[in-house]
């Protein structure tokens, strides 16, 4: 699999060798996909990659121990060794790295230690060879939505009153942590009232009042997240608000029903746009969905108004449509695959909102 991943790498490039790298506060998913090892195992290091030879993974003493049968592996104990080591290993002119890593500073340095190399930058196509999921990879996502929808589940009883925002929050992020032994996704938003209207809320110290909550978060499964976005209602919803939830639930079933091999993923946007207008006076203020896997907002490009994504069997996306009016917002976000006819739902969200 690893072999047929930097084939196809190779095969979208013209580069002669890759430099991949990750940083301690800017990781790179590329790195455990063509490695092979875990996610954030190693945060500081090369991935050289050739056209013949074994993955090369340079590591320095400050490290975890590395092993794989599939890997060369080499480790250096200064600068001047892991410099020497690269222009020994990568061979020909032309290295592709994902530029859209590195700080111009760090770029910089990259081009003084290797002075006779020519930086090609080759993130498009490494967020490409992503795009389709392999079986494994399908099921890691799976396994991280189950375990989202799970701890999702549990919210009502976590919740209390004069509880916050951030409490809630870390209650959440525990119980995910617990499941899984691995970081989250990304940091939990939970979202009161007034609040909800901010598509990335961060979570306050403000103390959760009737009126509804926005929840999204996800979990991580062997490097693979999940997604979702739940909505709940301390008191009983006005009218209004059930209203709204209906039209939002019945769009992401239309986005979902729409979302099958060979659609565009522009056409679907506009469509589920054009039906929340028409159910709310609100268009979609932001993407129907986004790709998932590795990150959070992996390949493919998601559905956007301009985005010339075609579904393909066994991209893994979510679904989230969303209205946010003056008082509160409505978010409902689901995980599905592409398929030919059908796609493969993840996750069920509820078809009313969740009273607390």
């Amino acid at each position: 699999m690893m072999r047929e991943r930097i084939k196809e790498l190779f095969g979208k490039t013209k580069v002669d060798a890759i430099a991949l790298r990750t940083f301690p506060n800017n990781p790179d998913a590329s790195f455990p996909y063509f490695s092979g090892l875990p996610s954030g195992f190693l945060t500081n290091n090369f991935l050289l990659l050739g056209k013949k030879k074994k993955p090369l993974v340079v590591r320095t003493v400050l490290d975890p121990e590395v092993k794989g049968k599939k890997l060369r592996i080499k480790t250096v104990k200064k600068r001047k060794e892991m410099e020497s080591l690269l222009k020994k290993e990568l061979k020909g002119k032309k290295i592709g790295v994902n530029k859209s890593i590195y700080t111009i500073s760090s770029f910089k340095a990259l081009q003084k230690a290797l002075p006779k190399k020519r930086f090609v930058d080759i993130s498009e196509q490494l967020m490409e060879t992503r795009n389709i999921k392999s079986n494994a990879e399908i099921e890691k996502i799976a396994k991280a939505a189950k375990i989202t929808e799970k701890v999702l589940r549990k919210v009502p009883r976590l919740f209390r009153k004069g509880i916050t925002e951030k409490q809630l929050a870390l209650k959440i992020e525990i119980l995910l942590r617990e499941q899984t032994g691995e970081s989250l996704a990304f940091p939990v938003i939970v979202a009161n009232g007034r609040n909800s209207t901010f598509p990335h809320h961060v979570p306050s110290d403000k103390k959760i009042r009737k009126g509804l909550i926005l929840i999204d978060c996800g979990a991580r499964y062997k490097g693979y997240c999940g997604d979702l976005t739940r909505m709940f209602s301390v008191g009983r919803p006005t009218k209004q608000e059930q209203k709204v939830y209906s039209a939002v639930f019945e769009a992401k079933k239309i986005g979902e029903e729409l979302s099958v091999e060979g659609a565009s993923a522009s056409q679907i946007f506009k469509k589920v746009s054009s039906f929340l207008k028409k159910s709310t006076g609100q268009k979609l203020v932001h993407g129907l969905g986004h790709g998932l896997g590795l990150e959070t907002h992996d390949a493919p490009c998601g559905f956007l108004p301009d985005s010339k994504t075609v579904l393909g069997r066994n991209m893994v996306l979510t679904v989230e449509p969303a209205v946010y009016l003056k008082g509160f917002g409505i978010r409902i976000e689901d995980d599905i695959v592409v398929k030919t006819g059908k796609c493969r739902k993840l996750s069920n969200a509820p078809k009313a909102l969740i009273s607390l």
